[in-house]
Order: C-alpha cells, then sequence, then structure tokens
C-alpha cells in the first residue's frame, strides 16, 4: 500500500492505557497510520501545528483534562477545517453527542463499539466526511447521496425542530422557546423519525448538519460557540 492511500490518523486520549491499546490496534489494520497521539486536545494541536503534514482525521475523547474534547473539536475545524474528526468516548449522553456534531464532529463512536468499526469509521469519514452508527440513518443518507430517493418535504415545524435538535435543549425547553407544547414537539419528532428513517435525536441533528438545514459559522468571540442559523425557504 503506497503513502498516499494510507490514512493519517491523531488520536487524543487521557488514559494512556486506552490509548496505547487502540493506536496499536488502529496500525494493524492496514491503511490506517497513527501519526500523532497526545493526552489531551491542547498537546494535540500544539503537535498538530509542529507536523510536517496535517493528519486527515482526528480521533478524539471528550472528558479530557487541559482542553476536552468540545473544546478541541472548535479549535481544529476554526484553524484546519478540511480535518475530520471522529470522537471516541464512553460517554452515552446524547446532548454531549448532539453538541459534538454541532461543534463539527464527522461521526462518534462509543469505547464499547466492535473494533473493526473503528476502521469503518475512520475509513468513511476520509472518503465521504461523515460516518453514521446508526445502520438505518446511514442507508438513508447514501440513497439521498445517490438520488435512489428524493428528500422528504418538511413542515416549518419539523425544520424549526431540526434546528433545535442541534441544541442543548430539552425537548420541554424546545416547546417552551418556540411557543408550542411539549406534545406538539414530540409529533415533530416522530414525524421526523418516520420521514427519516431513523429514531434518535443525535441523527436528526447530523441530518440537519449535513444537508444544510442548519448553516454553522465560528463566532469571533472569545466563547469559542457557533452560531447556528435556520435557512429561510
Amino acid at each position: 500500500m503506497t503513502d498516499e492511500q494510507i490514512i493519517r490518523v491523531a488520536y487524543a486520549d487521557d488514559h494512556k492505557v486506552v490509548r496505547k491499546g487502540i493506536i496499536s490496534f488502529m496500525n494493524d489494520l492496514g491503511g490506517i497510520e497513527v501519526v500523532i497521539e497526545a493526552d489531551n486536545g491542547r498537546q494535540l494541536i500544539e503537535k498538530i501545528e509542529k507536523a510536517q503534514e496535517i493528519p486527515d482525521v482526528c480521533v478524539i475523547d471528550i472528558n479530557m483534562p487541559e482542553m476536552n474534547g468540545f473544546d478541541t473539536t472548535v479549535a481544529l475545524k476554526k484553524k484546519w477545517p478540511d480535518i475530520k474528526v471522529l470522537i471516541l468516548t464512553a460517554f452515552e449522553v446524547e446532548l454531549y453527542l448532539i453538541r459534538m456534531i454541532t461543534y463539527g464532529a464527522n461521526g462518534y463512536l462509543l469505547k464499547s463499539c466492535d473494533p473493526d468499526e473503528i476502521k469503518k469509521a475512520i475509513v468513511a469519514i476520509h472518503k465521504d466526511g461523515m460516518y453514521y452508527a446508526d445502520h438505518k440513518t446511514r442507508h438513508f443518507f447514501y440513497a439521498v447521496r445517490n438520488e435512489e430517493i428524493k428528500l422528504p418535504k418538511l413542515t416549518d415545524g419539523e425544520l424549526q425542530l431540526l434546528y433545535n435538535c442541534c441544541s442543548d435543549l430539552s425537548y420541554s425547553q424546545i416547546a417552551e422557546k418556540t411557543g408550542t407544547t411539549v406534545k406538539s414537539v414530540e409529533g415533530h419528532r416522530d414525524n421526523l423519525f418516520r420521514k427519516l428513517n431513523t429514531n434518535s435525536r443525535v441523527s436528526l441533528a447530523m441530518f440537519a448538519m449535513q444537508f444544510g438545514l442548519i448553516t454553522k459559522e465560528i463566532n469571533t468571540s472569545e466563547d469559542g460557540k457557533f452560531l447556528h442559523k435556520i435557512p429561510k425557504n
């Protein structure tokens, strides 16, 4: 395999034993080489700045000292927009994953996943720009991309919910913000699940980001947060 075919990976995780084990596994997969490893996001960014070649994919944990996965993802996307980010975490917290996707992550995996799925995710992110752990969601996105099916028509209420799915708001808070009821919000959610053939809020957030229903811009203020705008029809 030539150097051009090898996907260069940078990996940040503060648990050294876990990091070393996963790096060893990834280097044995074929077609993947871990070129940078770091204890935290700050060290990762410093090492990338000094590297002769920018890695293709950064694999990062969420809970890290000095600079966590959220801040690291924002910093990576701001400095190197073309870098792809795969979240590999033990946290199965829906809002954490949504927040990471909103900040620009290209996919996520739980550390409890099958090890072979790590390679699938890295290759998919490098090739297609996103990875979907949910098989139904992945099938839907590829079908749309290949023009096998058309994007479903979404109502204003459904679009508004997609926008708010990319926030840290609960469904009850979304209802309060949009001046409606929880029952109405849940109705829009269920309609989206049916139309998009999925069953998770994370998948809805990924849909909104991938298809440009929600645009993201990096705020120049010190908080480093993204601004989100719902497109006008």
